[in-house]
């Protein structure tokens, strides 16, 4: 069974009252600290921002302390800040566990997806389900090239409507006007973003289509390579550390699944190239064996100059010498992909190949045009 997460469960009802809780505490507690110091601090949303805060307010305290404060007026308000962080680190423990458990469970059921462009699909709902996250956008980098692929929400808020229609009316982007996208290329990490509007490194585009008030990114890298980005926040609350490190958690995950299943793909393609090539070689040498009879009982076509067997031109002349090493690569059943390596050019460049070399030999498919070299070439 599929665990679903949503922000503010740590594993029941009881889990989410002592979440609660431990915020309530931490708020009033920073406050006394301030009518103690006179430092004011911004508002905390959530544990592990509480639990930074006061690391702050221990500093700050024995500070006050070492300046020949009182130790009776600051003693009792530090051994409470200290009990409070024991108590927010066991929560922050147990609810990242939870957390990732409830990612690893969501990744199971990919792993039996073994089509890729399934898989591209299906991953902006599972991040939902089991990141606990209220809208997910997937997009591919190509090369220098960032592109839209897919968005998912809880909800189909206007927002949202908005949101996809400026994802279906851009169709790419320089990854070059994208500093925090190609920061994450370079690092090969995960990123929060929890000031949209004053980070210089958000693309401002994206920002006012999608009415972000903070967000976390993670690459996706089978092979350790950039091929892609999930964004994802929350409608209602702003996102946090453990959201990037459970979003990171997925995404690497996703990534390895897509890897297999990319690799699935291909041998499937290769598999198939090859038994097409197999039957083109069957058919040659029945078509040879059966042009051997008919010489051997007819002399005189062997001999006479009037026979009725047209000759096929060779294939020199036709096509040219980079076609006639493409043609038998593709005799041997190997695939675009494995032609490219082979001769050391890009696969765009094989596909052009291949239909030149399909048109002149007036060839339908590979099958027919890896025939007809094996018919001629033997």
């Amino acid at each position: 069974m599929r665990a679903e997460f949503r922000h503010g469960e740590t594993g029941g009802g009881g889990g989410a009252r002592k979440r609660a809780e431990l915020l309530d505490r931490g708020r009033r507690l920073l406050q006394a600290v301030e009518g103690l110091t006179g430092r004011r601090r911004g508002v905390v949303h959530d544990p592990a921002g509480l639990e930074s805060a006061l690391v702050v307010v221990v500093g700050e305290l024995a500070e006050e302390m070492s300046g020949g404060q009182p130790e009776s007026r600051f003693g009792a308000t530090l051994a409470e800040v200290h009990a409070l962080r024991f108590e927010l680190r066991d929560l922050l423990a147990r609810e990242r566990s939870r957390r990732l458990d409830a990612v690893e469970s969501e990744l199971g059921p990919l792993r039996d997806v073994r089509d890729p462009e399934q898989l591209l699909g299906q991953v902006c709902e599972a991040v939902v389900r089991g990141c606990g996250l209220d809208r997910v956008l997937l997009s591919r980098v190509e090369g220098v090239t960032w592109r839209p692929h897919k968005s998912h929400a809880i909800d189909n808020r206007e927002a949202e409507r908005t949101f996809r229609d400026w994802l279906r009316v851009t169709p790419e982007v320089p990854l070059a006007d994208m500093p925090l996208e190609s920061e994450m290329v370079r690092r090969r990490g995960p990123a929060i973003v929890t000031d949209p509007t004053g980070d210089p490194r958000v693309y401002r585009p994206l920002l006012d289509a999608s009415a972000m008030n903070s967000y976390v990114a993670a690459p996706v890298m089978p092979t350790g390579r950039v091929i892609g980005f999930l964004h994802a926040d929350r409608m209602a609350e702003p996102v946090t550390q453990l959201d990037r490190d459970v979003l990171w958690f997925f995404a690497v995950g996703f990534g390895r699944i897509f890897e297999r299943a990319v690799l699935m793909a291909r041998l499937r393609e290769q598999r198939d190239q090859v038994r097409s090539a197999l039957q083109a070689v069957e058919e040659v040498l029945d078509g040879l064996a059966s042009a051997e009879i008919e010489l051997g009982g007819n002399d005189a076509g062997r001999r006479g100059g009037g026979g009725s067997r047209s000759e096929r031109p060779p294939l020199e002349p036709s096509l040219t010498g980079r076609e006639l090493e493409v043609l038998a690569l593709m005799a041997t059943g190997a695939t675009n992909n494995r032609i490219a390596e082979e001769l050391v050019i890009s696969s765009g460049t094989v596909k052009s190949h291949v239909k030149r070399i399909l048109r002149k030999l007036g060839a339908e498919n590979r099958a027919e045009a890896i025939s007809q070299y094996l018919r001629l070439t033997m």
